[in-house]
């Protein structure tokens, strides 16, 4: 029932919003009726420009998400489970993930130039931190009794990590995951606005200055609706990894 109420409460806001369009209620030119933005999406769906634009933010977004994860999950583990790297890496960590990933974008724009390689490493930048903090707190919270277990079998450091460290932090590192895929969604199209001249971003900066504010609202609804779908995805993928569907499943119901 609630998921019911909650898919109706944006068709009752898009109703409402029509209707106080279409009346004059809302005389601004510049907030466009919803059936214009629909109209708007068409034409941009049919000329093709749509789907280049968007599958070049995909591709920078999930880029920069994938290396940021897997970096991210291997610095947790070094600082989780290696005291001295703990000791003298961790206040680094902490003043490095405590910079405004935005204040970041100027920097990798002058470094990288406007390309795609430019905002895969912003949106992988603003991936690595969720991910590290997560992967730490879950392989340090390891019960002692496992630790101890796996002195006594002389496990290998890989071992204790594979039976141990992973499976103990993995509901962590599965909401970390979500978190930072939405993160590196919004840098994806920040780095667009401010330097790469394609994807989404760069269409809506387009638009914005073309005065098309039906085509502007339409890219920005399209960028909500990928950030659905990409927590969809990756919600339902995650069911299939042992351990991790759990940790899924509990964090979709919560959201």
């Amino acid at each position: 029932m609630r998921r019911l109420i909650g898919f109706a409460v944006p068709v009752v806001v898009i109703l409402l919003w029509q209707l106080v369009k279409s009346t004059g209620l809302l005389p601004y030119d510049n907030i466009p009726a919803p059936s214009d933005i629909w109209s708007s999406t068409v034409d941009l769906a049919a000329s093709g420009e749509l789907l280049t634009n968007t599958a070049h933010t995909l591709a920078a977004c999930l880029g920069g998400w994938a290396l940021g994860s897997v970096l991210g999950l291997l610095l947790g583990l070094l600082l989780g489970l290696v005291r001295p790297a703990w000791t003298y890496g961790m206040a680094s960590v902490e003043v490095l993930r405590a910079l405004p990933a935005i204040s970041f974008v100027p920097i990798v724009v002058i470094l990288l130039a406007q390309t795609v390689e430019m905002e895969i490493v912003i949106a992988a930048w603003v991936a690595i931190w969720p991910v590290a903090i997560s992967t730490i707190d879950g392989v340090r919270g390891v019960n002692p009794v496992h630790q101890d277990l796996a002195r006594t079998l002389g496990l290998s450091p890989v071992a204790k990590v594979v039976k141990f460290a992973l499976p103990t932090a993995l509901p962590k590192i599965v909401v970390a995951l979500r978190l930072s895929l939405s993160a590196a969604l919004v840098l994806a199209i920040v780095a667009e606005i401010v330097g790469d001249p394609a994807g989404i971003g760069y269409a809506l900066v387009e638009q914005q200055q073309s005065l098309r504010p039906a085509a502007m609202f339409s890219y920005i609804l399209l960028t909500g609706v990928l950030g659905i779908v990409l927590n969809f995805i990756l919600v339902w993928t995650l069911r299939f990894v042992p351990g991790a569907r759990q940790a899924a499943g509990g964090a979709d119901d919560a959201a």
